[in-house]
């Protein structure tokens, strides 16, 4: 039976532990999942797989924020392989994805190998790492196949804005964008 019918929007809290069923099947006696069109993860307990399981489950999903990138219980390479990766990587919808901060090209590559049809991006990145990762969001390969029109990465120093464009047209990435800084998150868009 689920008690909330008409929902489109989910959050899942830390304290949320489903019992021994699967996550999908514990949330779905609560709220339809092929109505969840925005998905919230406020919670570290969840791996990477399970995270992966659950979105399976939400076919309609656009907008996915996660604040806790999941530990993984395999290698990514492993993790690419399973059938949950595979179907999701093929079949999910989502436009809209919030990472949590500071992420790894590790963890980009995986999520942009996951979400191929992603618009916006909005993460946290440590500031050595910031090269490598706008070097493969805005490669000309990866370009020509991804759907990415917008990033928006959180509280870094201003002195990024001054260094990405450089890089941007030093290695002539992207011939027309904009990028602005406000409020200690810079914003590119092309």
């Amino acid at each position: 039976m689920n008690y909330f019918p008409n929902a489109t929007e989910l959050t899942i809290k830390e304290y949320f532990r489903p019992a021994d069923d699967s996550i999908s099947i514990t949330l779905n006696r609560l709220v339809p999942l092929k109505l969840i069109t925005k998905l919230t993860m406020n919670s570290y307990r969840f791996t990477f797989e399970q995270t992966v399981e659950l979105i399976r489950f939400v076919p309609n999903l656009h907008t996915l924020k996660l604040n806790s990138g999941g530990r993984y219980e395999t290698t990514p390479e492993l993790i690419k392989q399973s059938d949950n990766f595979q179907y999701v990587s093929h079949t999910n919808k989502i436009k809209n994805l919030e990472l949590p901060d500071w992420c790894r090209l590790e963890r980009i590559v995986l999520y942009d190998d996951l979400f191929p049809r992603v618009e916006y991006l909005k993460t946290g990145m440590n500031r050595r790492d910031i090269g490598e990762i706008i070097r493969y969001l805005l490669s000309k390969n990866n370009h020509e196949t991804r759907h990415l029109l917008f990033l928006c990465i959180s509280r870094i120093p201003k002195i990024c804005l001054r260094e990405i464009n450089m890089l941007i047209k030093q290695e002539k990435l992207l011939d027309d964008y904009s990028i602005k800084f406000i409020n200690h998150d810079l914003y590119l868009w092309w």
